[in-house]
């Protein structure tokens, strides 16, 4: 199962005060944080833009035509990493495979699987995120021992990466704040109960072709940009760096 994104409709709304009193106080700021240190991030790779959504599109452009040479102020990408630890928003999203999860939330009052912008593909349609966050280079320029560690440093992160949470608290919030919001309970149940996520090009494009400025910088559309795209390519890269 996947789904595209579409112009949001007037009577959908996803409520941002039902969604930090679901998430709690601690992981409610948590997230907040991750929200700063991603618009510091594109503040840093793109300062040639002056509005957030215009950065926003330049982000996303880049990911859609795989040019991907992003600067990260490590301190701040580690201190953001250690804050969703302590906090334990990251469990709430993402579980490493040796992690248990023991919380469990009843989704289905406030999901259907009749959502209008879901469509049944072969799985294998989805694309792996992390990897689409990591430039490889063309075999012209490279030699083949570099070759080959660039593949082992693609498969380090596909065996030690997370995978989603499908009985994460941070769905649940997100699942009670909306009201008829199609893509939000689209991508929730991609997550809860099919257990994979839309890929970052997927994203990209979609966005890029349906929300105009204003929706560009709404904050559930960052949510899912920021938990799929940039959250994903933070953990890649400490991945590697182990």
């Amino acid at each position: 199962m996947i789904f595209s994104f579409s112009h949001l409709a007037f009577s959908q709304n996803v409520d941002r005060e039902v969604f930090e009193a679901t998430l709690g106080e601690k992981k409610a700021y948590a997230y907040s944080v991750l929200e700063k240190t991603f618009e510091e991030f594109l503040k840093l790779n793109y300062h040639h833009q002056t509005t957030l959504s215009e950065r926003i599109k330049s982000y996303l452009t880049d990911i859609q035509n795989q040019n991907i040479n992003w600067v990260y102020d490590e301190n701040l990408s580690k201190s953001t990493l250690n804050l969703l630890e302590k906090s334990e928003l990251r469990q709430d999203i993402l579980l490493y495979k040796n992690e248990s999860y023991k919380e469990r939330f009843e989704f289905t009052k406030y999901l259907n699987d009749n959502c209008s912008n879901a469509k049944t593909i072969d799985n294998s349609e989805i694309e792996d995120d992390f990897e689409e966050l990591i430039e490889i280079p063309t075999t012209s320029r490279l030699e083949e021992p570099q070759l080959r560690k660039e593949e082992l440093d693609r498969q380090k992160i596909r065996d030690k990466f997370p995978q989603p949470n499908k009985n994460g608290r941070f769905y649940y919030a997100l699942a009670k704040a909306q009201t008829n919001h199609e893509d939000v309970k689209t991508y929730v149940l991609l997550v809860t109960k099919y257990e994979e996520s839309p890929s970052a090009s997927l994203i990209a494009s979609a966005f890029l072709d349906n929300f105009s400025n204003s929706e560009l910088i709404a904050w559930e559309n960052n949510l899912i940009m920021i938990v799929e795209i940039y959250l994903k390519s933070l953990i890649s890269n400490e991945i590697i760096k182990k």
